[in-house]
């Protein structure tokens, strides 16, 4: 059965949501965490270089010693949440490109997950 929006034959959708339903949905939010950490990660790296300026523009909230804190501090959540989205999309688009087999490339994602959590890990456990 086809539904026909303004000239578009539309098939109709099934109502049972899969993981890949839930994966975009996760994938949206997490869009939206790391624009907030990202723009985080910009003021606190402008208040490492000019303090004065971020100082006066945050109305005294985020001065030198609080950016450079929250700078060391937002690496590890910016990169594990940049981690996820960039697996969450390219299991997205071997999906477009044919790739046939959930299994497999479910597989082959959580592989590539775990070695980037894995060198995450001991990159910033070897830093200072």
């Amino acid at each position: 059965m086809t539904y026909v929006i303004s000239g578009w034959r539309l098939p109709k959708m099934s109502p049972k949501k899969t993981a890949n339903y839930y994966l975009m949905k996760i994938n949206r939010k997490i869009v939206w965490a790391l624009l907030f950490f990202m723009i985080l990660l910009i003021v606190t790296g402008y208040g490492l270089t000019k303090p004065n300026l971020i100082y006066s523009l945050t109305g005294g909230i985020i001065n030198f010693q609080t950016a450079s804190y929250l700078h060391r501090l937002l690496d590890l959540p910016l990169m594990i949440l940049l981690l996820i989205h960039v697996i969450i999309e390219i299991k997205f688009s071997f999906m477009r490109w044919g790739f046939k087999n959930q299994k497999l490339l479910n597989l082959l994602m959580l592989m590539l997950v775990s070695i980037c959590l894995i060198l995450i890990i001991y990159v910033e456990g070897a830093s200072p």
